[in-house]
């Protein structure tokens, strides 16, 4: 327990210091605010022209999609603020010889490679995207149950962990191939698949998107939320995501075997 503490006592420092770093630049903070609000309302208001002769879509009604859509822009708002600064950044740690040096800290590195970095701003389109959920929540009169907002919390425990898990794959893979502005596409292209209900998807691309499993970052939180999520769905998500974890922490350590260093 005080290794875990410790560790997550570094990570708060750095991202302390990627606060305060942000924060001395606000006129460029609030821009990013409206810059985020304006997407938001934008992806808002066009997904009303899927509705304009219809009431419900693929059994969506128009505030349920926008359920949807703000878990896409909270999801993606916590990937580019944790996660993808510090992918983006993997290729020129072992380019420069900089990872060496990581890995010489009595820390995990993986953990100190993939939270290192922080993008402040982004996290706006985290406040914002649920905001948007709720307020799609509230216009649909799905007033959530406890149990429902325990199966959406657990949802999303479950997506943030397949998304974390994904960019250590990618980091694992940048480390060999030195591409991580190529694959960094993927993680935004997996992520923007999420940006409404896999229902939406004519088959066999709804059955890809479940199996991917792209069904868990936004449809099946968004639909504990409103209620109708099966229970096979809530038992699998959980079972998901730690097998995910567990093999990006093996491809991770199989990626630092084959390492040999700047110096090599």
């Amino acid at each position: 327990m005080n290794g875990l503490t410790a560790q997550a006592r570094i990570i708060g420092i750095c991202w302390r210091a990627a606060i305060a770093a942000e924060l001395e630049y606000r006129v460029n903070f609030l821009a990013t605010l409206a810059v985020s609000t304006f997407w938001l309302l934008w992806a808002a208001a066009g997904a009303s022209v899927y509705f304009r002769f219809t009431g419900t879509v693929a059994g969506w009604t128009h505030a349920e999609v926008l359920v949807v859509i703000g878990l896409f822009f909270a999801l993606n708002g916590l990937r580019q603020t944790v996660l993808q600064p510090n992918l983006d950044q993997i290729t020129e740690y072992v380019r420069r010889g900089t990872l060496d040096f990581l890995l010489t800290k009595p820390f995990d590195a993986q953990l100190l490679v993939s939270l290192r970095r922080l993008a402040v701003g982004n996290l706006l389109d985290l406040l914002l995207g649920l905001g948007l959920a709720g307020v799609g929540v509230a216009l649909s009169g799905h007033g959530p149950s406890l149990g429902a907002l325990a199966a959406f919390l657990v949802l999303l425990l479950a997506a943030m962990g397949l998304l974390y898990a994904m960019t250590v794959l990618l980091m694992a893979l940048a480390m060999v191939t030195m591409a991580g502005e190529e694959l960094a596409g993927i993680s935004f292209g997996v992520v923007e698949l999420a940006r409404f209900p896999v229902q939406l998807y004519r088959n066999p691309m709804q059955t890809v998107l479940t199996v991917v499993p792209v069904a868990f970052l936004t449809t099946y939180p968004a639909q504990a939320l409103l209620g109708r999520l099966d229970t096979r769905s809530l038992l699998v998500a959980p079972v998901l995501a730690g097998g995910a974890l567990v093999l990006a922490r093996l491809a991770w350590l199989r990626a630092l075997r084959g390492y040999t260093g700047a110096s090599a």
